[in-house]
């Protein structure tokens, strides 16, 4: 067992480090293949006729595992980094290429006001393409990256052949890409073989069965039997990630032992006992799931092991799950030496390993004693067998941005019941709804509730505080893999020589170290946060605009939503707002729209307000999307109108006409409201310049306000009149860290200064709160950056 482990870390080593080498010398690594190789079968041969002891034995197969792991890694490698493709980086190209992925929704991306549209990406294999007239056979992985009106179909399958017209750009090689192609145009030129189309007929019969059920239902099982992901929201998508779930989110190896079990049972039901029918009907229905489900890491690791046990079980030899994860992690990698860089490939491989560890050393206990005993060792051991996958990927959690989840494991205890049905049932469907669609449905009922339990548990442990901040990226991971090395020796020592109170003392020891580590090195200015008595918060949602006003507890008003959905929706949790009545949207400016699902995510919301200037009118029907969607209503701002929620009160002021020939309308067309919340005063007037400013102070007579939200987020764009009319106590700034714009100018900021207003922005003070005590006294907290 310990050779095979050693062989396959060092394989695994071996092809890390030449993808991470080789690119940065590409002109000296083509005869490095061919040398690596020559010199392992050198040392093959060499041992071979002199023969040698045991121990030299063990480190002779490490270095031929090393030599041969990285002649493979280099091989596959070097086409990508020094291939055909790399001097036409940057032409327009014709090529034909077949796809070897579904196509993904890419998410636009925010700038500022505005946001690109989302558009489409897949993989595939391009076969040939024509250069400056010159056409090229190949065979390279790229990837394609599509606009809207491309012409590509979002339903297209895997193995589809495809003619696409684009610019060539870099990509990154270690990602087994050659290069990225931003297509303007897709064209179908043969459909996707048989196989990958009886694949996709499975994939739809699946979703055409949980058409009716419950929004969570309708997206988890899909995701969760077939790795179908599409119908996933973004809320419960965000819950399952923070409750350490997200394994359930799609297809994981153990999907596979699911599915292996349900025939090996099928097979017994109708009489299938002779063993080798059985391993080949095992196989094939596991090679068949892997088609369905897509050749995800780790699927194709659970895949791999599973192939060894019935390879080893069609020989009489037994093969112990330790044995078999080594041995396929090393086949894997030196097969496809990219799976070592891969993120998804390494948690499997860690928490299979955790699992293997715990399970060996449990099973034993489980078979003897009395009834009670026998299950109190059983609920030991789950509660092991899931502490320990835990930690054995926390580091990889942490190091992608995701904390360190503090839930995760009865998180993942109270869901385990309900994973096996649901994927055998939700599979069990899929196939059955290929002949009868009616009765798919009946049996994806009982699946749909499984799911829709795994979503209630995912939402409940998702809620603020049950996640542990910690710094992203390979230097969190690094630390957090060390901090629990440290742990487990010094617990491991403690269970040798310490009394059971002392070790009590020492993992509690142990944890408050761990926050104390994870902490932010700058302390924030307020440690308790939302503080007492706050009526108004500005979020820091970056370069972009979030205001809640305190309605009552648990509730507020929100005018403009920043963004970034996830930036908006912690910003609410970190305030405990689960009800928003009325949002008001100023502007359809992206900076300002864009976080709305993250305040529709998981509350409940009354009414959406918007600008009666619909533009960009791609904004305008994003919104209208998600509010049609979330079933929420919306209405168009007036002159005139009055809203009174709770503590907070708003008039609409702005805007009576649309302003013309200024340089940007949709901001002089904010919606500007004057009001109160708890008795504080107020002006918020979105993106407003100098021009709309003017207007507005010249139509009617304003006085002096508790608090000024300052307009398009402190410009340069600003009436002298605006500050020096409205004499705030506070003006707040919504506004990025080093913005390409120059935010916020700093006259305006004098310009507030100068009338007696202290100014906070979230660049530097972070989330921002007026708070106001019993003795009526204003102040302005600020939580840090």
């Amino acid at each position: 067992m310990r050779r095979l482990i050693a062989a396959a870390g060092a394989a695994w080593a071996a092809s890390a480090v030449t993808l991470l080498a080789v690119p940065a010398l590409p002109w000296a690594a083509w005869p490095l293949p061919p040398a690596l190789a020559l010199i392992a079968w050198a040392a093959v041969l060499l041992a071979a006729r002199r023969g040698l002891q045991a121990d030299h034995a063990d480190a002779l197969v490490l270095v031929v595992v090393v030599l041969l792991a990285a002649g493979a890694a280099s091989w596959r490698l070097l086409p990508l980094v020094d291939g055909p493709l790399v001097a036409a980086q940057g032409s327009f190209v014709r090529a034909e290429a077949v796809t070897t992925s579904d196509p993904r929704v890419r998410e636009g991306r925010t700038t500022g006001s505005r946001r690109t549209d989302d558009g489409l990406v897949l993989e595939a294999d391009l076969l040939r393409v024509v250069i400056a007239g010159a056409a090229i056979d190949l065979d390279l992985p790229v990837r394609v990256i599509t606009g809207g009106g491309s012409g590509l179909d979002p339903a297209l399958l895997p193995g589809s052949r495809i003619a696409v017209s684009g610019r060539l750009l870099p990509a990154d090689p270690r990602r087994r890409l050659a290069a990225t192609l931003v297509a303007e145009r897709v064209a179908l030129v043969a459909p996707a073989g048989a196989v990958q189309s009886a694949a996709g007929e499975v994939r739809l019969s699946l979703r055409a069965a949980v058409a009716d059920r419950p929004p969570d239902a309708r997206g988890l099982l899909p995701g969760l039997v077939v790795g179908d992901t599409s119908q996933v929201a973004a809320d419960l998508d965000a819950a399952m990630k923070a409750s350490g779930l997200a394994h359930l989110t799609a297809v994981s190896g153990g999907n596979v032992a699911i599915v292996a079990g349900v025939v090996v049972v099928l097979a017994r039901l109708v009489g299938l006992r002779r063993g080798r029918t059985r391993i080949v009907v095992v196989a094939l229905t596991v090679a068949a799931y892997v088609v369905v489900a897509r050749p995800e890491p780790s699927v194709v690791r659970a895949a791999a092991m599973t192939g060894l046990v019935l390879l080893a079980s069609s020989f009489d030899v037994r093969a112990g799950p330790g044995a078999a994860l080594a041995t396929s992690v090393a086949g894997l990698v030196m097969l496809d030496p990219f799976l070592s860089l891969s993120v998804g490939f390494a948690m499997s491989v860690l928490a299979t390993a955790a699992l293997v560890v715990v399970a060996v050393r449990a099973g034993p206990g489980l078979q003897a004693g009395p009834w009670h005993a026998r299950l109190r060792r059983a609920v030991v051991a789950a509660c092991g067998v899931s502490a320990a996958a835990q930690l054995a990927v926390a580091p990889l959690i942490a190091g992608i941005g995701g904390g360190v989840p503090l839930v995760g494991v009865p998180a993942n205890l109270l869901t385990a019941p309900a994973v096996a049905p649901a994927t055998s049932l939700g599979l069990i469907s899929a196939v059955v709804g290929l002949i009868s669609p009616s009765l798919a449905a009946a049996v994806a009922l009982p699946a749909s509730w499984c799911v829709g339990w795994i979503a209630a548990v995912a939402r409940w442990t998702a809620a603020p505080g049950l996640s542990l901040p910690w710094p992203s990226g390979a230097v969190g991971a690094v630390q957090l893999a060390a901090a629990l090395l440290v742990g487990g020796a010094a617990w491991a020592l403690a269970r040798r020589h310490l009394a059971p109170v002392a070790r009590l003392v020492l993992a509690a020891a142990g944890c408050a170290c761990l926050v104390a580590a994870a902490l932010p090195v700058r302390i924030p200015f307020v440690t308790a946060w939302p503080p007492d008595g706050w009526v108004m918060v500005m979020c820091d949602v970056g370069q972009g605009d979030a205001l809640v006003l305190r309605a009552g507890d648990g509730e507020a008003v929100v005018v403009d939503t920043g963004p970034e959905p996830d930036k908006a929706d912690r910003c609410l949790r970190r305030l405990g707002i689960r009800s928003v009545p009325l949002v008001l949207l100023t502007h359809f400016h992206a900076d300002h729209v864009e976080g709305l699902p993250g305040v529709l995510r998981g509350r409940s919301v009354g009414t959406v307000v918007t600008s009666p200037l619909d533009d960009p009118p791609g904004e305008g029907r994003r919104v209208g999307r998600w509010t049609t969607d979330a079933g929420v209503p919306t209405r168009v701002a007036a002159p005139g109108d009055t809203w009174t929620v709770g503590d907070v009160r708003l008039d609409v002021v702005w805007p009576t006409r649309i302003l013309a020939g200024v340089p940007s309308p949709p901001n002089d067309a904010s919606v500007t409201v004057v009001g109160s919340v708890g008795g504080t005063t107020f002006v918020l007037g979105g993106d407003l310049e100098t021009e709309a400013q003017d207007a507005l102070l010249a139509e009617r007579a304003f006085g002096p306000v508790d608090v000024v939200k300052v307009p398009h987020h402190g410009s340069r764009s600003q009436s002298p009149d605006w500050a020096a009319t409205f004499r705030p106590r506070f003006a707040l700034i919504g506004v990025g860290v080093g913005n390409e714009y120059g935010h916020p100018a700093p006259a305006t900021v004098d310009a507030y200064r100068a009338a007696g207003a202290a100014v906070g922005r979230t660049d530097l003070d972070g989330d921002l709160a007026v708070v106001r005590h019993d003795d009526g006294t204003l102040e302005l907290l600020r939580r840090g950056p």
